[in-house]
């Protein structure tokens, strides 16, 4: 694989499009420098972590790329004692520990995602450097007032110094004699000094020293004399706060250096992640999957799609080379998009291979390739004063040089550009070469020549572009197994064009090139004919399955109503038997009192027992229970079905094909139901997908934690005060009801220790009282 066939592929292309949502500027480099994977276990590797991040971004809230930092660098800034960074570089450091940390705890949480879980693997306990960072930076990157006392104290000094100084600025506004000399009564810096702009006609008016004068001239800048020793004052001040500044940075960067080898360990991590998110936000957006790639030599493409081609315009490709043959010959007219096919399996075995997910279903398979290699075009070098076809056969001469047995072949027009009849010996010539070498390759041609040497060669399978003569435009469907037409004097024809010429054409195409088209329209019709015999025969078998089922459940009918109808028949005769037997019982135990008469008592009996067990037998016998045909049943253990009976959402539990029923489980409601109350319907859910990572993560002013446990309920405020901390929230409101208190006490216990919080207390009078408290945050 060259730079040639990255280019003429748009590999290069494809790669700038995934660049647009790397928001680490080193991370540049690496998508540019992205090529196939020279190791397959590592590449299927790469191929499930991508997968992962992307069910992560459409699944289960996403990843918020924004603020991610290459912190390896600031890192290398500060290798030398003495070296420091400055505050917004140090937030930078302390946004990403944090984010990692963040983002390892949330995957650990959900339990899922193995190949992501793996490979962020286990993470450095940074927190003591955040909590250094913390205790030092504020939200707005600047240095807080209690970073050290010696900071804190300067600071109070010079508020106080700054209120003096404003003070007296009060006192010379107010003064009557000076009131026409101010051109505004406003206080400004310059030079770090504090003055007052002054009309240039009263500047006299004011003792102090000039420091600078407007445009025009008409106003001058004085610092009267009174404020000059409480400027000096503030000069030396913020000397002394730059000072413990400088001194509060270094004491930081020796915590950092420390912890070097961790926080490096953690840059990795997080420049990894960046490059995970721009593949998925891509892969997203253009619909892609995982193919299966193998070391079978092979290249299976369902449903695939050129990612620069629109969405709505693009017709799917399905094809299949290394299976039943090595050579997929492409034929048909020009602009009928056999380039596209051709480029489509060249670009997408390239993404594969470069752990790239690609816009195909996720059954394609593709092979391992060592080696892609592609003539696809006209490539006319000007520099080099080439020729089209000299040109041409410069590249086929490289690749025939280097391919092997497992590289696919990408050959566009084979054979272009010369006199046709060479043309197409030079082309069938190659593609010897080629089956001979056992290459996996896609040919295009339309040398009639070619078509007939490809539909009869074992190896080789012909297909064409689909070409709509009525509408003159191509469909973009690739036939496999049917060489491609051509089409120029049938089109000619729809366009009106005298017969005279067309007849004169016809006259001109060799007997052999007619023998071939008119091949290639025997196969084309025959392959209609058996698609609508296809067709058809599809039908004929969903009519008869149906009218099979109708007939069962006719029969199943009728023998049910035959049933019955003798099921009463025998009844009505054993309740007449049961009558007859109670009155012979009677005349049995009235004859039995006369001693000469026993013996006939007993006959009579005798036979009346044996009428009755005859009649229940023969009823037995009659009286089938009907058979009933096994409800056939389209779910499983674990699927989410409707249940009409109770009209809710449930999951099934277990299936009880004897009695045709199912456990069922509705929330707390277990119940065994019937097959045919269960019906396989999708929930509705609105699936969530936050995939744009450039943006902020907007949250409210408040979080309702009401009903929840609480440790899930300190877990969702965690993760909530993050966010609102980095929205720029100062003050937020936590409702958590009354309730137990259980909730309350646990949350109040977490505040006290919280980072992210300053001060809290219980809601007041329309602030939701015991049930709500009121968080400030730092």
């Amino acid at each position: 694989m060259n730079k040639h066939t990255f280019n003429i592929l748009e590999f290069d292309k494809l790669k700038e499009n995934i660049l647009n949502n790397v928001v680490i500027e080193e991370n540049r480099e690496v998508i540019e420098n992205l090529k196939p994977y020279k190791d397959l276990s590592i590449l299927n590797n790469e191929l499930k972590i991508v997968k992962d991040f992307m069910d992560l971004l459409v699944f289960d809230g996403g990843f918020e790329a924004v603020g991610l930092k290459n912190i390896s660098n600031l890192m290398e800034k500060i290798k030398l004692i003495g070296t420091y960074l400055d505050p917004e570089e140090l937030w930078d450091i302390n946004f990403n520990l944090k984010t990692l940390r963040v983002f390892k705890n949330r995957i650990d949480e959900l339990g899922k995602y193995k190949s992501l879980r793996d490979a962020i693997g286990n993470i450095p306990n940074l927190r003591v450097v955040e909590d250094t960072i913390n205790k030092a930076i504020n939200i707005e990157k600047e240095i807080k007032d209690d970073a050290s006392l010696d900071l804190r104290d300067i600071r109070l000094h010079k508020k106080t110094l700054n209120m003096n100084i404003k003070r007296k600025f009060e006192e010379l506004f107010d003064e009557p004699s000076l009131a026409n000399a101010f051109q505004e009564r406003i206080i400004t810096e310059r030079d770090g000094r504090m003055v007052t702009p002054v009309k240039y006609d009263f500047k006299g008016l004011i003792k102090g020293i000039e420091h600078d004068r407007s445009a025009s001239g008409q106003t001058v800048f004085i610092e009267p004399l009174s404020i000059v020793s409480l400027n000096n004052k503030m000069r030396e001040l913020e000397t002394k706060e730059k000072e413990e500044i400088r001194k509060i940075l270094l004491r930081i960067a020796e915590v950092l250096r420390n912890h070097k080898d961790d926080i490096l360990v953690v840059g990795e991590k997080i420049m990894y992640l960046d490059i995970l998110n721009a593949k998925s936000i891509f892969s997203i957006d253009n619909k892609c999957d995982i193919p299966n790639v193998s070391n079978r030599e092979i290249l299976y493409l369902e449903k695939a799609r050129h990612p620069f081609i629109s969405k709505d315009k693009v017709v799917p490709l399905t094809f299949e080379i290394g299976k039943d043959y090595d050579i997929l010959l492409i034929t048909g007219p020009n602009t009928g998009g056999k380039t596209v096919a051709l480029k489509t399996a060249g670009l997408l075995t390239l993404m594969a291979l470069s752990g790239i997910p690609i816009p195909a279903s996720e059954n394609s398979k593709i092979g391992f390739f060592e080696g892609v290699f592609a003539d696809i075009g006209d490539e006319q070098s000007i520099e080099q004063s080439l020729s089209s076809f000299s040109a041409h056969l410069k590249n086929v001469k490289e690749i025939l040089e280097n391919v092997t047995k497992n590289s696919l072949v990408l050959l566009d027009e084979l054979g272009s550009g010369t006199d046709p009849i060479e043309g197409a010996a030079f082309a069938m010539s190659v593609i010897d070469f080629l089956n001979e070498k056992k290459c996996k390759s896609f040919i295009t041609t339309h040398y009639s020549q070619v078509k007939a040497y490809g539909y009869n060669e074992e190896g080789i399978e012909t297909a064409s572009m689909e070409f709509n003569t009525d509408t003159l435009s191509p469909t973009y469907r690739l036939l496999i197994g049917i060489p491609g037409e051509s089409n120029a004097l049938t089109i000619a024809q729809r366009m009106g064009l005298p017969e005279v010429i067309l007849s004169k054409a016809r006259t001109y195409i060799s007997e052999d090139n007619k023998k071939v088209e008119k091949m290639i329209e025997n196969i084309k019709n025959k392959s209609q004919e058996l698609d609508e015999m296809r067709e058809k025969f599809a039908r004929l078998q969903e009519e008869a399955e149906r009218d099979r089922e109708r007939a069962k459940q006719e029969i199943l009918t009728i023998e049910k109503q035959k049933n019955e109808i003798i099921k009463a028949a025998y009844e009505e005769a054993e309740k007449m038997m049961n009558e007859m037997r109670s009155k012979a019982s009677a005349l049995v135990e009235k004859i039995q009192h006369e001693e000469k008469n026993k013996e006939d008592a007993k006959k009579i009996q005798k036979n009346l027992n044996m009428l009755s067990s005859a009649l229940r037998e023969e009823k037995n016998k009659t009286v089938e229970a009907v058979k009933k045909i096994k409800t056939k049943v389209n779910f499983k253990p674990g699927d989410r079905v409707f249940v009409s009976s109770i009209n809710q959402f449930a999951n099934i539990l277990k299936i009880n094909d004897s009695k045709e029923t199912a456990n069922v489980q509705a929330g707390i409601l277990k119940l065994e139901v019937p097959f045919n109350e269960i019906k396989v319907v999708e929930e509705k859910k609105e699936k969530v997908y936050n995939v744009n990572t450039h943006k902020k993560t907007a949250v409210r002013s408040e979080i309702d934690l009401r009903g929840k446990m609480v440790d899930e309920g300190i877990y969702e405020l965690e993760t909530y005060l993050d966010r609102a901390t980095l929205n720029g929230y100062t003050e937020v409101y936590v409702i958590h009801g009354k309730g137990t208190g259980a909730l309350r006490e646990g949350i109040l216990k977490y505040l006290k220790t919280s980072k992210y919080v300053k001060e809290y207390r219980i809601g007041g009078h329309g602030e939701g009282g015991l049930g709500c408290t009121v968080v400030t945050l730092k």
